[in-house]
């Protein structure tokens, strides 16, 4: 389970864009080379909603709908402490990151198509042994995540960004299984 606070720039010619906190889901694979250095695949799913808020009403705001971003990560991992109960560790790596598209929920006026991005990662988290072979990971990851549309239909008078800045912060908890 996670939770995803996007944390880009919401102004843009005047007017702001807001994507809203969302929880989604993710499932993690991750091979250890030394006791004390892995390297995690990872794949979360999210779908927070959009907003415009322009400055120049009519409308007050304009709802987007939803802006999903499916994100493939790899990352490389040190451990702090391998053996501990509580095991610190730190990682980096990067993401692709797929985004849907932007369109206003109750009509046809505005639609926007987004490539994927690519993006650095970092994280930190800490690991809890509750058995032999099961953990629980609480995990905090940051990465700068900036799209820029591909495609963009406006049949409105609101002007639209040239780009989200979404610098997605993703706190993750969940259990593992170690073989």
């Amino acid at each position: 389970h996670l939770s995803t606070w996007p944390r880009g720039e919401k102004n843009f010619d005047g007017d702001e864009l807001e994507v809203v906190s969302s929880r989604g889901f993710g499932a993690t694979a991750e091979l250890f080379w030394t006791p004390r250095i892995s390297t995690q695949l990872a794949a979360t799913f999210i779908n927070p909603a959009a907003f415009i808020f322009p400055t120049t009403p009519p409308p007050n705001d304009l709802d987007l709908g939803t802006f999903g971003m499916d994100t493939y990560s790899a990352t490389a991992r040190y451990h702090l402490a391998p053996d501990a109960r509580f095991s610190p560790f730190v990682g980096a790596g990067g993401a692709i990151v797929i985004f849907g598209d932007l369109e206003d929920r109750f009509g046809d006026d505005i639609e926007m198509t987004f490539d994927r991005e690519t993006a650095p990662l970092v994280e930190g988290g800490v690991r809890c042994r509750v058995f032999d072979r099961v953990r629980l990971e609480v995990n905090a990851s940051y990465m700068p995540l900036e799209a820029t549309p591909n495609h963009v239909r406006n049949d409105t008078n609101v002007p639209l960004p040239s780009r989200v800045n979404v610098d997605p912060l993703t706190v993750s908890v969940g259990a593992a299984w170690r073989f």
